[in-house]
């Protein structure tokens, strides 16, 4: 993925014959990615940030509050100039595409049924001890959530520093005030990243699924019931339902305010193959506000993919990044085995959940059945949020190696992920 000088000369349109190139690397430019904004990673001891990019020509337009990173404008006619000068800048760490994440297409299969994946990783064992906490916050990061939905409403988060009165007796949830002071204003119900809104509302329905799954809410006499029966879900919307397409910067922002927020457990059903000049040493932006995520504590919940692939040998970013805090998930169907789609690791993969004809909640007021590692996610999710509720001090390494040690081994899985089994999350919370 990095140290590509062929495609560096197609994309940038800089000669490069007696050129000396300065450290600054260019990371997933031969990716699909959007043109005119950038990530650039300053290092950790530059200053003059802003006389810095002036020289170069672009606009910063956001910056990071977790690493000295910014979001960038370019013209578009001047935009292969400015990235040579920010790369030949001996304070610029390295430069990264917005790079184009998707949702997985996966098998989609319509009918409606049970929910065999409740008795594949025996929910009811766990419920006899809990059926979750309110005061745990889980937060879809993906294509928004149908807040709506009789079923995920009462379980919805709420943003407590932007709700009630304000001093002069105005809502809190529209007053047009940043009353928490943390740079979203009224955000009451989470963040639209795609149209820089307060409003994550799903319109594909991938993200409403994914929250289902997590914590549709039990005990209603309604459709269907989550991994938890009390939760609170919120969705961080940087996926556009309209092309199923996100970009490196929402989901850094995403991310970013999934810290800010304290919020201890993010499921992320997205992402993409990386090529085999990928260096997984070499730090990009993306996986360091990951790591400031486990640095607090929190964990990060990634789908392995969909491309039936070894991920040891072709990783799938964010999943295969060698992080404490991450979990890796694949996906099985009814009878435990691996599913065809389903992406696999031996040593980057760690646990295989139900992922195949998975039925949830979806938009207006249905339900509907998918398939993929984008179900499986949620799954393993929503056991480390009831594992969060019976025990709120754990930390994110502690959740963690519960869900891998206390997995059903399934022989089909033992050279296929690195638990070699299927969630249980009965045995996690009651064992």
């Amino acid at each position: 993925m990095r140290r590509m000088l062929a495609a560096w000369t197609t994309l940038l349109g800089v000669a490069v014959s007696g050129v000396t190139f300065a450290e600054a690397r260019l990371i997933d430019f031969e990716k699909p990615h959007r043109s005119q904004r950038y990530i650039v990673r300053l290092k950790d001891n530059a200053i003059a940030a802003r006389s810095l990019f002036r020289a170069a020509g672009v606009t910063p337009v956001h910056s990071f509050e977790s690493i000295p990173a910014f979001i960038v404008e370019t013209d578009r006619d001047t935009q292969a100039a400015a990235l040579e000068a920010l790369r030949q800048n001996p304070d610029v760490a390295y430069i990264q595409a917005n790079r184009i994440f998707k949702i997985s297409k996966t098998p989609n299969d319509p009918s409606y049924g049970s929910q065999y994946h409740h008795k594949n990783i025996a929910s009811n064992t766990a419920w006899e001890v809990s059926t979750g906490s309110k005061d745990v916050v889980v937060a879809v990061i993906d294509t928004g959530v149908n807040y709506n939905h009789p079923d995920l409403a009462p379980n919805y988060w709420t943003n407590p520093g932007e709700s009630g009165p304000d001093a002069s007796g105005k809502d809190k949830r529209s007053n047009g005030v940043d009353d928490d002071r943390n740079g979203y204003i009224d955000d009451f119900r989470g963040w639209n990243f795609v149209k820089d809104t307060n409003d994550p509302m799903d319109d594909h329905g991938h993200g409403t699924h994914c929250a289902g799954v997590i914590g549709a809410k039990g005990n209603n006499g309604m459709s269907v019931v989550g991994v938890n029966w009390d939760v609170s879900i919120v969705g961080l919307k940087f996926i556009d339902g309209k092309t199923g397409e996100g970009d490196t910067e929402g989901a850094l922002k995403a991310i970013e305010y999934a810290n800010k927020m304290g919020i201890p457990i993010t499921s992320n059903s997205w992402g993409g193959q990386v090529d085999k000049t990928y260096d997984p040493n070499e730090p990009d932006a993306l996986k360091e506000l990951i790591a400031a995520a486990g640095d607090q504590g929190f964990l990060f919940i990634a789908a392995a993919g969909n491309d039936g692939s070894n991920n040891d040998k072709t990783a799938t970013l964010p999943a295969s990044y060698d992080l404490d805090n991450i979990i890796s998930v694949a996906a099985t169907g009814t009878s435990d085995s691996l599913a065809f789609y389903s992406s696999y690791g031996p040593t980057t993969v760690d646990i295989a959940a139900p992922g195949t004809n998975v039925l949830s909640t979806w938009l207006s007021n249905r339900t509907q059945k998918m398939s993929g590692t984008s179900m499986a996610a949620p799954v393993v999710a929503g056991a480390a949020a009831l594992l969060k509720a019976t025990h709120p001090n754990w930390t994110a390494r502690e959740i963690k190696d519960r869900l891998l040690e206390t997995v059903d081994p399934v022989s089909s899985l033992k050279t296929r992920v690195l638990s070699g089994g299927r969630l249980n999350v009965g045995r996690a919370i009651a064992d």
